[in-house]
């Protein structure tokens, strides 16, 4: 069956493996009345009762935004604009398909695989991968996953994501607009003169994957990066060429490493505590294959599904509203924002001992109660808490002395966005080095090398929809706002909230807290008005208590220049 006519068949609302299930834990324990609920409740209430005396400002500071935006106007036509996008995973496809809707008609996509798909591309979708979020809150944006079915449940597959990344650059027809097994090598950064003005322009040099001839392409006005999880992050533990076995990360563990390993009976050692720490510990669990032990420091936190992503109940609206107050409260205290999640039902971990609070191990992963119970039925033997010190012949050596031997090592450690492995140069072949903590212009742009953004940074809601917003900010730069001086968005970028690290990702490769980062990164957009007040709060209302899935609304006039 060839491609075109897969991706056209139903995707089933609810997989064997997204069905809820029983929950192991005792739900009763979260909803009693207890000292903890009634300040909780409390809490919530004293939050709600400021949010409504603060309701007269906010909604004046919501008419100023608008009166301000009313007056913006297009300096220059979004089609007369060229814009490259790196990446052909959901994020790269929404992006081009807005850029599209704004009148951007010269961008172009470039993708170093066969095909797009990105993180459920086979060569990046590990083995029974399942993707951590409800279908409503993983659509493209005006595109859901199946028609005439209710798309408030399910945790689809990696290869139904595949699938149905694939259908809406079908049905888009994003085709024409991207260049496969093209990956980019080298973004050039120049700035010429023209009719008195002068004007950034970027040229990429590709490398065919399959050839390895280069070739250039551009000039373009700017480039988006818009690579997720691209590149496996592997540890540097010494001593990697003592260990006589395999060594795996989890992009390269296929089905058949799968089958090997239990055909041949490998002892596997699983590192990482993470969401695809639990992935890969569910795919041995689930299978009845026994010979595998799971190694990690602190188990990751996640929310949990049904309440997250839950069926808009009373009592789960409320609780989406104490996740709210929960993110707010990361400005007073991380413990208090856990002590609040833990408190209203909304957080879940695995493992055997007490739940902990260090909310730096929670990467907006979930986990459903079918997840959660049989990641429970995981032997405590199997389970070993420590920390990876260096290879031996024949397994790890943890900090303790104690060593932990096995045939097999996957490591559940994360993927990086693999910008750092592009080759920047400036201005007549000048090498520039894009460091991790650049401050990032809107959390978009890069101040000093302006041709270059990356819509990673701008993580303004879940899955693909996200990236409405890195084109509304693209054309915002490039059509609506005032030419800045690099120097001018220096100044800019270094005046933002927090010490977010837009560069690399900072939801998902960074220690800090992501809740606190995610927070402050929409203050920071609310207060230099990219997003309108009302807008925002409509938009968190949606997502956190009714459970709909919306793009956010950033500051963009009223299209002068329409797209034929």
């Amino acid at each position: 069956m060839s491609l075109s006519s897969r991706s056209t068949l139903p995707i089933p609302t609810i997989t064997p493996c997204s069905q809820l299930g029983d929950p192991p834990e005792n739900e009763t324990q979260s909803t009693a009345l207890n000292i903890h609920t009634i300040l909780l409740v409390l809490l919530t209430g004293v939050v709600g009762a400021c949010g409504l005396l603060l309701s007269p400002l906010l909604l004046l500071c919501s008419i100023v935004q608008r009166v301000h935006v009313a007056r913006l106007r297009y300096h220059t036509p979004p089609s007369q604009q060229r814009i490259a996008v790196i990446g052909g995973g959901w994020s790269g496809l929404q992006c081009m398909v807005r850029l599209q809707e704004l009148g951007v008609t010269d961008v172009k996509g470039f993708e170093r695989y066969d095909r797009w798909g990105g993180t459920w591309h086979p060569a990046l979708r590990y083995h029974n991968v399942q993707i951590h979020g409800a279908m409503w809150i993983t659509s493209f944006q005006n595109f859901p996953y199946s028609k005439n079915q209710d798309i408030n449940d399910g945790k689809v597959m990696g290869d139904e994501a595949f699938r149905y990344v694939d259908r809406f650059g079908n049905e888009k027809g994003l085709k024409d607009a991207y260049t496969f097994h093209a990956q980019v090598v080298e973004i050039k950064y120049n700035i010429y003169s023209r009719t008195g003005s002068a004007r950034r322009e970027a040229t990429l040099v590709l490398k065919d994957t399959v050839t390895g001839e280069t070739w250039t392409e551009g000039p373009y006005d700017l480039v988006i990066y818009a690579s997720q999880a691209s590149e496996p992050h592997i540890p540097d533990i010494p001593g990697r060429n003592d260990f006589q076995g395999q060594v795996y990360h989890s992009i390269d563990f296929k089905k058949e490493q799968y089958d090997d390993i239990v055909q041949s009976r490998k002892d596997v050692i699983v590192v990482g505590g993470s969401k695809s720490g639990c992935d890969l510990a569910l795919c041995f669990q689930r299978g009845g294959y026994d010979k595998f032990r799971w190694l990690y420091r602190t188990p990751y936190l996640f929310w949990k599904y049904e309440v997250m992503f839950h069926d808009r109940s009373l009592a789960n609206m409320l609780r989406g509203f104490t996740t709210i107050v929960g993110m707010l409260m990361t400005l007073v205290s991380q413990r208090l924002t856990g002590w609040i999640y833990w408190t209203s039902g909304i957080a879940a971990t695995h493992g055997s001992g007490p739940p902990h609070n260090n909310w730096s191990k929670f990467h907006f992963g979930i986990l459903c109660p079918k997840q959660r119970r049989d990641l429970a039925l995981i032997p405590s033997e199997k389970t070993i808490r420590g920390n990876p010190q260096a290879f031996t012949e024949t397994g790890l050596r943890l900090s303790d002395g104690t060593t932990v031997d096995g045939e097999v090592i996957l490591f559940a450690t994360g993927c990086e966005s693999g910008i750092d492995k592009i080759r920047l140069t400036k201005r007549k072949d000048t090498p520039y080095t894009l460091e991790p903590t650049t401050a990032m212009l809107d959390h978009f742009i890069v101040p000093d090398f302006p041709v270059l953004a990356n819509a990673t940074a701008l993580w303004t809601t879940f899955g693909p929809v996200r990236a409405v917003n890195a084109a509304d900010m693209a054309v915002y730069h490039l059509c609506v706002r005032r030419p800045l001086t690099e120097h001018e968005m220096q100044y800019s970028a270094m005046g933002k909230l927090g010490s977010t690290n837009g560069v690399s990702g900072f939801l998902f490769q960074s220690e800090m807290n992501g809740v606190k980062s995610f927070l402050l990164l929409h203050l920071d957009l609310l207060i230099k008005g990219n997003v309108n007040v009302a807008d925002f709060l409509v938009h968190v209302f949606e997502v956190f208590c009714l459970s709909k899935q919306t793009a956010l609304k950033m500051r963009l006039p009223k299209p002068k220049f329409q797209h034929h």
